[in-house]
């Protein structure tokens, strides 16, 4: 009896340690399929699958699954506590050693661990023999995603249900100004300046921080009352062909806007065509009496302008693609930028309160939606001389003596390259210093936009520190000697605070790229406050 009530109990705990933390690993990629099969692809990713105490496991339980049992029971039984003792003392060693992982606290994730745990026990109700619920147990990972993708299955069926919901709704408002705004990178920047902009003469909604899926979207247009509303801005995110346009199907935009297309995603699109298709859908979308609007210096972004039925307007800085709105000149000024624009034969020189030179190109193409909407320029550059930094950009912090540049909210190539522009502008006798984990989803391209960005960061940075395996070996193939850029590897998130932290106090300018431990953060945004 004893040995039974202690079977369970280690069972249920180790169990619990265990789908958590697989849990973990689907919650950090939103639960989608594509970006879990990314994951899998990845260092981190495979170390999951080939961890060598879960090989072990495996062929222990294997092993002993076949071992005749009758005669045996007391060792059977200890054997069986045994392997249930190990989850538990093996998930804690982790824990103290700082690699164990769990979800963050939510109604899926509690679901899905639950159902887990319920099936698995299911087999020692049916059965009523451990032998079999250890055999489950050896191909957790198996079964709790199957559990996700099964779930995802019947929600998708729900999710149906909203978005004919949220299209009905956007119906009601017929005077309503809807704009869509995709593109592999600038899109959640471009839809804030854009909300900044038209809101100095319009009533403008948006869809708030980075909420761009069909699901998100629907659920922002349930829970807004337009009625207080003459524009409403919809930032759209893709991951397969055929997501932007499920969203056009819904908000039946009238103005559309890509940022540019590049390498974004790759992995999960299987190629840059797809990228294009994809983002595409929004263009296509547009109406005839509609607007398209795209980025003339970006070859995929004008490849297909001719094959749209809506009016098409530009925005560039190359003059010898004559686009309808040329960015002439941008220089940084401080804590702004000073930049001159050339739009229907007119000079339009602005000072926003912006960072980082990349943002005049994304504020090129709100002045186009600005003219569309009926403001003269020099509303607009009123308007414009009187925005700040998006929430969802890079963000400078003073952390003691020290310099934080947050570029943590995500990372593509060009991104990267103007945070680094960003590092670049401080004074040469500041240290300057690179954290990163690279970039991720970029595909086949992944190996040479890496070896790229190490050139870059040589040319930038003093020091750099990777903090996860994944690109570690690209990104060190692309650092030049030349420059002595001394480079670290750090892949405790604890021993990664402590650097951080002993760094406050020096005089260094810090760029973090991409996404960085939460604890890291903590350190200079407590600083702040």
């Amino acid at each position: 009896m004893i040995h039974s009530i202690a079977i369970h109990i280690t069972w249920f705990i180790g169990a619990v340690l265990v789908y958590a933390e697989y849990c973990y690993f689907w919650q950090l990629k939103w639960y989608r399929f594509d970006r879990f099969k990314d994951f899998i692809l990845t260092k981190q990713g495979r170390a999951v699958i080939r961890n060598p105490y879960i090989l072990i496991r495996l062929l222990a339980i294997v092993i002993f699954f076949f071992l005749p049992k009758e005669d045996n029971l007391s060792i059977y039984t200890f054997i069986i506590l045994g392997f249930f003792i190990a989850d538990i003392v093996y998930s804690v060693f982790r824990k103290i050693r700082g690699d164990y992982r769990r979800p963050k606290l939510s109604v899926k994730a509690m679901l899905i661990i639950t159902l887990a745990i319920g099936i698995e026990y299911g087999t020692y109700l049916v059965f009523h023999d451990w032998n079999f619920t250890l055999l489950v147990s050896s191909i957790r990972l198996a079964l709790l995603s199957f559990i996700v993708i099964a779930i995802n299955w019947l929600t998708n069926q729900i999710k149906y249900a909203y978005f004919r919901a949220a299209e009905k709704k956007l119906q009601r408002y017929p005077h309503l100004i809807k704009i869509g705004i995709t593109g592999s990178y600038g899109k959640t920047s471009v839809k804030e300046l854009l909300a900044q902009i038209l809101g100095k003469h319009f009533r403008v909604s948006y869809t708030p921080k980075n909420v761009n899926s069909d699901i998100g979207i629907s659920r922002f247009i349930l829970n807004t009352n337009f009625n207080e509303s003459d524009v409403a801005i919809f930032e759209m995110g893709a991951y397969n062909k055929g997501d932007i346009k499920l969203v056009c199907d819904i908000v039946h935009p009238s103005i559309g806007i890509l940022t540019a297309i590049n390498p974004q995603h790759l992995s999960l699109f299987g190629s840059i065509e797809n990228i294009q298709t994809a983002k595409y859908e929004l263009l296509r979308a547009i109406p005839a009496s509609g607007l398209a609007i795209t980025n003339a210096d970006n070859a995929r972004a004008m490849e297909f302008v001719s094959e749209l039925t809506g009016r098409v307007m530009t925005f560039g800085a190359e003059s010898e693609h004559h686009p309808t709105c040329l960015v002439e000149s941008v220089r940084s000024r401080g804590i702004g930028l000073d930049i001159t624009y050339v739009h229907e034969n007119h000079l339009l020189h602005v000072t926003p309160a912006v960072l980082g030179e990349h943002q005049a190109m994304n504020i090129a193409p709100c002045i186009l939606v600005a003219t569309e909407l009926g403001l003269n320029h020099a509303q607009i550059t009123e308007a414009i001389n009187s925005i700040t930094q998006p929430d969802q950009s890079i963000k400078i912090h003073t952390f003691g003596t020290s310099t934080i540049i947050d570029d943590s909210y995500n990372s593509n190539p060009t991104g990267f390259k103007a945070a680094l522009d960003i590092l670049g502008s401080f004074p040469s006798h500041r240290r300057r210093i690179v954290i990163t984990r690279g970039m991720h989803e970029l595909g086949a391209e992944s190996p040479e936009q890496h070896e790229r960005i190490g050139n870059e960061i040589s040319f930038f940075a003093d020091e750099l520190i990777i903090i996860t395996p994944d690109f570690a070996d690209d990104i060190k193939r692309g650092i030049l000697e030349k420059y002595q850029t001394e480079v670290k590897e750090i892949f405790d998130p604890d021993v990664l605070r402590a650097y951080v932290d002993a760094l406050k106090h020096t005089d260094a300018v810090i760029l973090l790229e991409n996404r960085i431990p939460h604890t890291v953060r903590e350190l200079y945004l407590k600083s702040k406050n």
